[in-house]
């Protein structure tokens, strides 16, 4: 497919296990199904406490160290500053969150192996990469824009809110390997529509006033 080829993403196609919408890769035009919003959210939810937990243990090694150290007499001389320990904690923010991104980037996280999903790019479903991954951790880390943005997944279909990647559902029937179906709910309401709007315009032509005859198309 060539790099300027831009599919629509929705088509009339459901997934054949999970009845979700089918959509398609922007460039290499290949269908895929999004994770739910409300699984989405909770994975993201898991993967930010599983972070929060190892970097409050890293803190309480740095925390125990300290303390040994001020309590040995041989050490004492040796141990720094408290402050040194909270720039250090602060220091390693960063750092470790890329790790954590790289981890993502790569094999991904236990919030999308709890959630069967995975991060994937809209153009071709290639995964990000732990370089990659690392600098979306860190985009993904300023917590209370983070919260905002999560909640906000749970009505947009469970879109990544980070241009160009997608939550891919790794339950659905396409990844699995199965075809898609036609989306019988979407041609039901495509076949009531046109019904109503059938019977709106017949309606509208009873009530037409009889200017040549009895009938409005003129006839006695």
């Amino acid at each position: 497919m060539s790099k300027n080829s831009n599919f629509a993403g929705p088509t009339r196609l459901a997934d054949s296990l999970t009845g979700r919408p089918v959509r398609q890769y922007t460039v290499t035009g290949h269908y895929y199904v999004r994770a739910t919003a409300t699984r989405h959210f909770w994975g993201r939810i898991l993967d930010s406490a599983v972070f929060l937990a190892a970097f409050l243990l890293f803190s309480l090694l740095l925390v125990v160290v300290q303390v040994v150290m001020e309590s040995s007499a041989a050490l004492r001389d040796y141990a720094p500053e408290d402050s040194f320990f909270i720039v250090l904690i602060a220091l390693a923010w960063f750092p470790a969150l890329y790790i954590y991104g790289m981890i993502w980037g790569k094999w991904g996280l236990p919030g999308d192996r709890a959630a069967h999903m995975r991060s994937v790019r809209i153009k071709d479903g290639t995964i990000s990469g732990p370089w990659i991954g690392g600098w979306r951790a860190i985009l993904w880390s300023f917590f209370p824009f983070y919260v905002v943005i999560l909640i906000a997944s749970l009505f947009d279909g469970g879109s990544e809110h980070d241009p160009g990647y997608i939550p891919f559902d790794l339950d659905s029937g396409i990844a699995l390997g199965h075809p898609p179906v036609a989306d019988a709910a979407l041609i039901a309401r495509e076949e009531g529509a046109a019904r109503a709007e059938t019977e709106a315009d017949a309606r509208s032509r009873a009530d037409l006033p009889n200017l040549y005859g009895t009938a409005p198309d003129g006839r006695p």
